[in-house]
């Protein structure tokens, strides 16, 4: 089976590309201030990073991803001297208490195994009265669109994809991280959603990054048939293109964020 999270820059082409656009709306959302030591939980390829480093002078910003090809790939990325990347668990962070300003999580709580532990972890590495903040992807009613639609029609076509599809685990459907970050003993907590659009140059756009392995998608993609995968291929052409010629389309993506202050 390919690995989900062993190849770094097919990521981005899959999933990466719009890390990045959400990102700007989550730091507004989290209120990263300059001059902070920042704290990124579940780093990817740097989409956070870059944002932050992107809008400050003097602060100082660490990544921690427990995929080694990730980390690998940001050390590469950047070259600022504010920035590091440790390879690491995000429900054991190996650092000591109030040791951040801000921690910050993008797109990460959902796939963690258990995010209890990893709320408290960001509290206690985050200084009191300093800001912890996370968001997800809304898995409920098709709020990340491309998936949904991928997943219809591979049920459509193999109805025992179904027992593949990307069910909601936990962290991405309203209320929930607001209800972990008051249960994690979070002051202040606010949730609010955040919404991009998925935009697309073409078809191909779309489907070729299905085609590398990445990801739940890329990983059923890759272990069809050449026949199965060509008929998923032209089942989403029609879905997403219907009558019209191959060129864009958008399609939308809406994320769950949380922020809370550790108590003074």
């Amino acid at each position: 089976m390919a690995d989900i999270f062993a190849n770094a820059v097919a990521y981005e082409g899959m999933m990466g590309r719009w890390s990045a656009r959400l990102a700007p709306l989550f730091a507004d959302f989290a209120q990263v201030q300059d001059g902070y030591k920042l704290l990124d939980v579940g780093c990817g390829t740097g989409s956070l990073v870059q944002v932050v480093a992107d809008r400050t002078r003097r602060s100082e910003i660490v990544g921690i991803d427990p995929a080694q090809p990730f980390i690998d790939y940001a050390r590469r990325r950047f070259a600022d001297p504010r920035i590091t990347f440790d390879c690491g668990n995000g429900m054991d962070l190996p650092y000591p208490n109030d040791s951040f300003d801000q921690s910050l999580s993008l797109l990460v709580f959902m796939f963690i195994p258990q995010p209890e532990k990893a709320a408290s972890e960001m509290r206690r590495v985050t200084r009191p009265g300093g800001t912890v903040a996370a968001c997800t992807w809304d898995s409920g009613g098709g709020g990340l669109e491309m998936s949904a639609v991928f997943w219809e029609e591979a049920v459509r076509l193999d109805p025992a994809a179904d027992a593949r599809v990307e069910r909601p685990r936990h962290c991405n459907r309203e209320g929930q991280l607001a209800e972990l970050w008051q249960a994690t003993g979070l002051e202040s907590v606010e949730e609010t959603t955040l919404e991009i659009r998925t935009d697309f140059s073409s078809f191909d756009d779309y489907w070729l990054p299905n085609t590398h392995g990445v990801g739940p998608q890329g990983v059923y993609v890759h272990e069809l048939s050449p026949e199965h995968r060509d008929s998923l291929r032209e089942r989403l052409r029609r879905r997403l293109l219907a009558d019209r010629a191959d060129g864009p389309f958008s399609l939308r993506a809406r994320s769950w964020a949380v922020r809370g202050t550790v108590p003074s």
